[in-house]
This record gives C-alpha cells, structure tokens and sequence, in this order.
C-alpha cells in the first residue's frame, strides 16, 4: 500500500480562495439583477471557472415557461415541454452528479463528449439543473467536489428566487383576476387565499372573508364584524399613516403590517387597499387585501444572512489578497536589495583593498619625509607609479558605486501623493536595468533599441514597477532552461498615435496557450513553488490598465519566448483602445 500523495496547502487556500471568490460573484449576480437574465450571468460564470467548452441552466420560471440558459448568450431560450423534459431525464439525477456523453445542448448541435450534471433545486415535480461540457479532456474528482461546493452555496438563493417568483405571479394574477372579474367577486373574495376586508369611513370592518378568521386564527370571520380595523394591528399606530396615505392618493400599495394572532403570535404581512368615493368625491369606503408574507419574510431573512456570510467571505478574501500583494511588494524590494548589496559589494571590495594599499603607501612616504634621506625617496618610485594605478581604479569603482545609487534614485521616483508627474520612459529602462541586474547578467544580454520619446504623465515609481516584474520574470524565463551561452531580453520603445510602446521581448521557453488568457489573473502563477506567488503582473496589469488608462497584454509562442506589450497614454489616465489581453 502506497503511502498518500501530499497535499499542496498553497493550491489547497487557493482553491478555497477562487471557489470563494466564485460564490461572491454569483451572490452579487443575483442580488443585481432579479430577472432571467441573471442565470445567464451565473451559468457564463461559473463555465468560466471550471474551463468548461458549453454550460446551461435548465428550469422553469414562474410563468411555468421551459427554459434554458447558455452561457455567453444574451437570452433565455424557450422550450417545448417535451424536448425540455427528455433532456433533464436522459442526462440528469436528482441525488448527486451525473457523467455523460456524447451530447449537444438543445440549440446548438455541437456534439460534446464529456458532460456533468447536477440538480441545482427542487420545487414540487420542476427544479433546476446545470450542465457544464468540455470538448477535450475529463472531469476531475476534485472538479466535481469543486462543483458540488458552489451548487450547495447558490442553490438555496436560486430557490427561493424561483419560490418568489411564483408567489409574485399568483399575486399578480389574483389581483388582475379581481379587476377583471368583477361579476366572480364574491367567490374570489371567500376563495382568496389572502384576506380581504372592507371597512367604512370610521375604519370600521364591516366586511372580511374566510381567510381572514385562518390568518388571525379565530373561528369566524364574524368575530371581526363591527370591530375598527386597527384593533387587529400589532401597533395600531401603524394605521395613521396608512390612512393617510390612502386619503391624499386614493390607494396604497404593498404596505408593510405586523397582525397579531388570536395566540399572541406575529403575522407579517403586506396590504393593498383602495379608497371608494361618491361622485362628489367623498369616500364610500376602503377595500383592502392583506397577504401573509410570513414565509416570504423568513425566507428573506435566510437570504439575508446568506448574503451577509459571503459578504463576510468576500471581505476575508479581500484582506487575504491585500495580505499577498503586500508580500509580493516586499518581495521585490528585497530581490532589489539584494542585487543593489551585490552590485555595490564588488567595486567596494576592490575600494577597500585600494584604501588599505594607500595607506601602507602613505604611513612609508611618512617615514621618509620624517627621515628626508634620498634613498627612502628614491625607494618609493615604484609606489607612486602604483598608486597613479589604483587612484585610476578607484574613480572608477566610485562611478560605478555612483551610477548604481544614481539608478536606485532614478528608480524609485518619488512623485508627489498618487498624482502623475512628467516621466522619461527611456530613462525609466535604463534605471530599471540597473536595479535588476544582479538577475539578468548571468542569464541574458540586454539589446536595446529605444527610440525618442516625450515624457509622459505618470506615477514614475510604479511604472518602473511593472519594467522590473516584466523584466525579472524574463530573465527567471531565459534562466530556466539549458542552453549554451547567454539568452537575449530585447527592449523596444517608440510612439503609437497618442500613446508610448514599450516592447519587452525575451528568447526564454514561452507561455503555455492554456495559460495565456490567465497570466493577469490573482494568483495564478506557472513558476515552480516558492518562486512566485501569481501576484507580480496582476499588480502590473492593475498599475496600468486601472490607475493609467493604458494597457498590458502578453504574446507567446512554445518554445520562441515571450513579448509583453506596455501601453501609455502621453497625457495620462486616458483610455485607450486596448481593452483585451491581446493586441
């Protein structure tokens, strides 16, 4: 028996991380938008995050209209009752996921062979089921319990959205039924499931239905008759602006009553009502109807504390990822500070032996000037000459010291706040060169071809920023494959319309096509463990795209290196025509 595979804990909380971050996002589709629409918004969503080829959503809205959602759509697709009932029995269970193929959503025709299944709610005989597709490949266990997690996390938020949706069209319907059917009035008014009353001018009840003695839980509707009408009210200062309404507009809608039971119990409630008036305008009396929404109430509040958990998830996660940027920044400040100590510590080491030579030299001029014979002169001859050497030496470990803290300072650029300051773009790749070339000597050789360029409006510091991430992550690139000699980072710059180009190309092994359309994303990292932790172009692609209205994309071949593309305004913060991660 072999022993147990090892679990990464990194790719463990990352995987936590990315399904809390999916059930975030979906909490927020649906709290968006209460139509249809958002389970297209849901199922594009969630077939994004299992790389899935086609997804849909299958139910049955509130009108009892077959539908099916698919991913990338615009609207839902309606069904014959039939075709939609055969899909769900051949290739779905009502208990757990279910694996099949070959198969086409209904629409498309485009034959997949790998295809999952899972109920996503249940209501009477109806639910609702999601279908996720790949044309290549499988689906793994650790998909699947993927899959599983984020079902059980929407699935009671999309139930009680079908749940409201049914309760909203019986009340519509009951309501256009009444204002129809005025002839049916008196079967409607003791059949309503909801209660109905009149009251006369003093708001006094002077008629009410069947229903209102089961809300209330008395024996008869006729224990009410004769009663005012806020004698059944929890508060009966609620009824004074009620009233008032009614009085200024003829009618309220949907107006929000507590009941108290004949036990002592709470009925939360929504009532309608309307005033009826003599042709001189007085009024006759008031019609109302009062629905018990105690359900609806409780299922809110489940909703409610749903949200309120993932919001809390949501903000865990927020601080998690502002946790990893910050480490991914005191990353490079120390991957700078080490290379800077490095840099420094050779012309430093040869300074110091130099000043140690200088001063034997010296304390040995010393002694022949305090002896002033002629021999010990004669005898120093050879010192001077060496000394003109090292002095030469000297200025030049001091230029070189000079040149490194010169950079240092170049890159670092202060600016003032958060605001864009003019920027030499050029003079930023010099600087920026310098700070990374403890990384890049020993792996490649930087060809630059840089053409002139106006300054630009920008945050210097955080543009230089991004040049390092690209250009470590080239070097780390070329480093990490064999070859024979050093490999080439070639830097290109020059203007496009209203923008400056910066083109970073590297000779190293390229990006995976798989990956391509990710390398932006938080988190997501191609390097071995320990060597990365996915957030260096993410900050990157924020710095740009977000806070310069620029733009950042990637082009990669295996095998034939990689080319980042770094896009800026001249004038600053303005959008430009790049939105993709493509050119």
């Amino acid at each position: 028996m072999t022993s147990p595979e090892r679990v990464d804990p990194a790719s463990i909380i990352k995987a936590r991380i990315e399904l809390l971050s999916l059930n975030a996002e979906l909490s927020g589709i649906y709290a968006r938008d209460v139509s249809e629409k958002a389970n297209i918004a849901a199922i594009t969503a969630i077939s994004r995050a299992f790389s899935a080829t086609e997804a849909a959503i299958f139910y049955v809205n509130g009108f009892d209209e077959y539908r099916i959602c698919i991913a990338g759509t615009d609207f839902p697709i309606a069904l014959p009752e039939h075709r939609w009932r055969a899909c769900i029995e051949k290739h779905a269970e009502d208990s757990f996921i279910a694996r099949f193929g070959p198969w086409a959503i209904p629409g498309l025709e485009r034959s997949l062979p790998a295809w999952i299944s899972v109920r996503l709610y249940a209501s009477g005989d109806e639910g609702g089921y999601v279908f996720l597709g790949r044309e290549s490949g499988t689906w793994s266990d650790g998909e699947l319990s993927s899959f599983s997690s984020i079902i059980e996390s929407i699935a009671p938020i999309v139930r009680m959205r079908h749940e409201r949706g049914i309760e909203e069209r019986r009340r519509v319907d009951a309501e256009r039924t009444l204002a129809k059917n005025e002839s049916r009035l008196r079967d409607l008014f003791e059949g309503s499931r909801d209660m109905i009353y009149i009251v006369d001018t003093h708001d006094i009840m002077t008629s009410v239905n069947r229903t209102a003695s089961k809300i209330l839980g008395i024996s008869s509707q006729d224990e009410l008759i004769g009663k005012r009408f806020d004698s059944i009210l929890l508060n009966p200062d609620d009824r004074v602006p009620f009233m008032q309404h009614l009085l200024a507009d003829g009618y309220v809608d949907d107006y929000e009553i507590d009941l108290k039971r004949a036990d002592g119990s709470i009925i939360h409630c929504i009532e309608t009502a309307h005033a009826l008036k003599e042709p001189n305008g007085r009024i006759r009396e008031i019609q109302g109807i009062i629905k018990d929404i105690s359900d609806r109430y409780r299922n809110e509040r489940k909703l409610w504390t749903a949200n309120q958990e993932l919001a809390e998830a949501n903000l865990k996660l927020k601080k998690t990822q502002a946790l990893m940027v910050q480490h991914e920044k005191m990353a490079s400040i120390g991957l700078l500070a080490a290379g800077i100590a490095h840099e420094i510590n050779n012309p430093l080491g040869f300074l110091i032996s130099n000043h140690a030579t200088l001063d034997r030299y010296f304390s040995r001029l010393k002694a022949a000037l305090e002896k002033k014979t002629v021999l010990e002169f004669a005898g120093l001859s050879s010192e001077f000459k060496e000394a003109e050497a090292i002095f030469s030496e000297s200025r030049d470990g001091f230029e070189r010291i000079q040149k490194i803290v010169g950079g240092l300072k170049r890159f670092a650029h202060v600016d003032d706040g958060n605001g864009l300051n003019l920027y030499d773009v050029n003079a930023g790749i010099e600087s920026t060169i310098v700070m990374a070339w403890n990384e890049i000597k020993y792996v490649a050789e930087v060809r630059k071809s840089l053409s002139p360029l106006p300054s630009i409006r920008a945050n210097g510091g955080e543009i230089n920023q991004v040049i390092l991430n690209v250009l470590v992550n080239a070097a780390q690139a070329i480093g990490s494959r064999e070859r024979d000699g050093l490999g080439h980072i070639d830097i290109v710059t020059r203007i496009e319309s209203e923008n400056v180009l910066i083109v970073i190309k590297d000779d190293g092994p390229g990006i995976p096509r798989e990956s391509l359309a990710r390398v932006f994303d938080h988190f997501y990292t191609t390097k071995v463990p320990g060597k990365g932790t996915g957030l260096g172009l993410s900050i990157s692609y924020d710095i740009v795209v977000g806070k310069h209205g620029g733009s950042l994309w990637v082009e990669s071949e295996p095998d034939k290196g990689a080319s980042f593309f770094i896009l800026l305004p001249i004038e600053g913060n303005a959008p430009s025509n790049k939105t993709e991660n493509q050119p």
